[in-house]
């Protein structure tokens, strides 16, 4: 199979969409960088059209990415949402297949990037070599994040792009039908969240932003 995507951006949007503009900065900086030696695009959710089913885009979007850069805050397994972590589990589905055929098997095809909350990014996340942006100040309108962390930009996108010739080169041997390809249930994504959290799930809800669905609660085994 043929990767339309370098990588698949996977952020929570906060409250009225605050880290929206935070996280659309850092991702100019990486197009830049990925622009400049590949003809592959980046996943961003502003590419959805009107019309689309936004599970299946979202589905066939991940699946037709080589990685995915993971943006963390304590949001990203709120209590009302579930769709960061659906797509977290999605590409790490895809990975323990993927894995076999990359060159670089040292950090997997899953790039978290701490934005805030880095004494409560889960252990289990822990053995993935992680950026820490936690500097960045949120309310600072004349420093950009793709130039504060120009460097590690650079970096993020010469290992995307390392891990997208590796897969490329594995052609056919790669069998995801990524038209087909599902994000996981709403089960799925309980039993991810405890195992990630180890917190305990009420009601789990199939959100994404600009949908109105079930809320999920959770509670501490504690």
């Amino acid at each position: 199979m043929a990767f339309e995507y370098s990588c698949f951006i996977s952020y929570p949007h906060g409250q009225d969409n605050v880290l929206v503009p935070i996280v659309q900065d850092f991702v100019e900086g990486l197009k830049i960088e990925i622009g400049a030696q590949s003809r592959k695009r980046v996943w961003f959710d502003q590419i959805l059209t009107g019309g689309q089913w936004v599970d299946e885009a979202i589905g066939a979007g991940i699946c037709r990415s080589a990685c995915m850069i993971m943006f963390y805050t304590p949001l990203y397994f709120d209590e009302a949402h579930t769709y960061c972590a659906r797509e977290l589990k999605a590409m790490q589905d895809l990975e323990q297949d993927r894995m076999q055929f990359v060159a670089d098997k040292s950090r997997g095809l899953i790039i978290p990037i701490i934005l805030r909350g880095e004494q409560r990014f889960p252990a289990i996340m822990k053995h993935r070599l992680f950026y820490d942006f936690t500097q960045h100040l949120f309310t600072s309108r004349r420093v950009k994040i793709r130039e504060k962390y120009a460097r590690q930009i650079q970096e993020i996108a010469s290992y995307v792009l390392n891990q997208c010739d590796s897969l490329d080169a594995a052609g056919n041997s790669l069998q995801h039908n990524c038209d087909k390809f599902c994000l996981p249930s709403v089960d799925a994504a309980k039993a991810f969240v405890q195992t990630v959290l180890q917190r305990s799930i009420v009601e789990v809800a199939d959100s994404f932003p600009g949908r109105s669905d079930v809320l999920i609660r959770e509670v501490s085994n504690s």
